[in-house]
């Protein structure tokens, strides 16, 4: 870990590990191959996890540190259910078909976020005090908790195929580029400025694939692409 962890190369003053440069590449290769309706966006995904769980637990972000392991688990799902979804659900690809939240979900979504958030933050604060030889005092606990909770929310929908996930990371990946550049994590930071790049134009590009189901029935076929 410690050969992992050495300094790659340093540009404009920052130091690079070999560690935060595989979060970097397989972050991006997850987002821009989810965007691309990929699949296989979740294996990348997985690596991904693995390699912020260290990342994060090294700046003291426990919260989002925890994270990767639901990211984990449902990027295993998300594998799985883009490319086994029920039949009624499939699109001409034989793949999981994208859905739209209505706007009563939605609140929901942001009721959980938030209420979820404020408690996680508190109980990680409670935690560190508890355990302070194992535990730094965690870095900006209520904003971390609440990113924590949001990505939940994103990353459950994506695994799920809902267009809705796009318009909620554009602002917890956009707060987070803010945070890391803060922290220093300056690639990271600007990894995140990219994820915001890309989840902005699948706001679109998904929105445009939802309402390509709606012109295959006026035609007189279903979602495989069969004629009804």
């Amino acid at each position: 870990m410690d050969a992992l962890n050495q300094t790659l190369f340093t540009l404009w003053g920052y130091q690079m590990s070999m560690l935060e440069l595989i979060g970097v590449l397989t972050g991006f290769a997850a987002v821009y191959l989810a965007y691309r309706q990929k699949s296989v966006n979740f294996l990348f995904g997985m690596l991904n996890n693995v390699v912020y769980f260290v990342l994060f637990f090294q700046f003291r972000l426990y919260s989002v540190m925890l994270l990767q392991i639901i990211y984990f688990i449902f990027s295993l799902y998300g594998f799985y259910h883009w490319r086994h979804p029920k039949k009624e659900e499939s699109d001409k690809n034989k793949q999981q078909r994208i859905r739209v939240l209505q706007w009563k979900n939605r609140l929901i979504y942001i009721g959980f976020i938030l209420v979820a958030g404020l408690l996680w933050g508190l109980a990680v604060i409670k935690l560190q005090g508890k355990f302070p030889e194992y535990f730094d005092p965690p870095a900006f606990p209520l904003l971390d908790a609440v990113l924590t909770m949001g990505s939940v929310t994103g990353q459950w929908m994506l695994s799920r195929k809902i267009w809705d996930n796009w318009s909620f990371w554009v602002i917890i990946d956009l707060i987070s580029c803010l945070l890391y550049a803060y922290m220093g994590m300056f690639f990271t930071s600007v990894l995140y400025a990219v994820y915001t790049l890309i989840a902005l134009r699948a706001v679109s590009e998904w929105m445009k694939t939802f309402k390509s189901y709606e012109l295959v029935e006026k035609n007189g076929l279903d979602i495989a692409g069969h004629q009804i």
